[in-house]
């Protein structure tokens, strides 16, 4: 099982801001035995996010993006891989009254733009975030006749690792990822096996095919 990490923001294209979250992602995934193939870092621009999307879905089983889930109009993650997946966004009440409840606890009146934060993949499954307001999304299943896990987490660092590395997480989600990377290393160590034993299916065919007709001809001429 392979994957690939998509950091998300403009920030990350400038000198000043460095894409730490793809090392610790990369190290996280590498210990549930599954390999990082690729990283990107995109801007916040919709149509080359979904581009992006679509492309990493086209080669990897998993893909992992880290940022654009916050409130403002430059948040672009969520409705990108909507659009790349062809599914729409549905807007979760509950998470909006958390958030309301959220801003009240701290004396604030929560302005419109922070109700975006709930809008959810359609299919996807939530992943709380104990440390900001953003919510994590987890999809899995097929899209294009592949099975594939998503993963949507928060860009600030301290909100991804708490988010990744919880236990809840872990234990819903990712061992399922560890499981199939196991399969996967089982059919990767059987594949030489097979190919062997197909390859010899295949030696004695032709070979059956090359020396019968010459029997069949030898025996009908009365040559045995």
């Amino acid at each position: 099982m392979n994957a690939e990490i998509i950091a998300v923001g403009s920030e990350l294209l400038t000198p000043y801001r460095m894409d730490t979250n793809s090392l610790y992602l990369t190290e996280q995934l590498n210990l549930l035995g599954v390999d990082v193939l690729f990283k990107s870092i995109v801007g916040d621009d919709l149509r080359r996010l979904v581009a992006a999307a679509q492309h990493a879905l086209f080669r990897s089983d998993i893909v992992v993006f880290s940022g654009g889930l916050g409130p403002t109009e430059d948040d672009l993650t969520r409705e990108a891989v909507a659009e790349a997946l062809g599914v729409p966004l549905h807007r979760d009440p509950e998470i909006v009254r958390a958030l309301e409840q959220r801003f009240a606890a701290r004396g604030w009146k929560m302005t419109p733009n922070n109700s975006k934060q709930a809008d959810i993949i359609e299919g996807a499954t939530v992943l709380p975030n104990p440390n900001g307001t953003a919510p994590g999304q987890w999809l899995n299943g097929q899209f294009d006749g592949r099975e594939h896990i998503i993963i949507l987490l928060p860009g600030p660092p301290h909100e991804m690792k708490a988010l990744f590395g919880s236990s809840p997480f872990r234990s819903a989600n990712m061992d399922r990822v560890r499981d199939i990377a196991a399969f996967d290393d089982l059919a990767d160590n059987f594949a030489p096996w097979w190919q062997y034993w197909w390859h010899l299916i295949s030696h004695f065919r032709a070979t059956c095919c090359a020396i019968i007709p010459t029997v069949l001809c030898a025996t009908r001429c009365g040559f045995i």
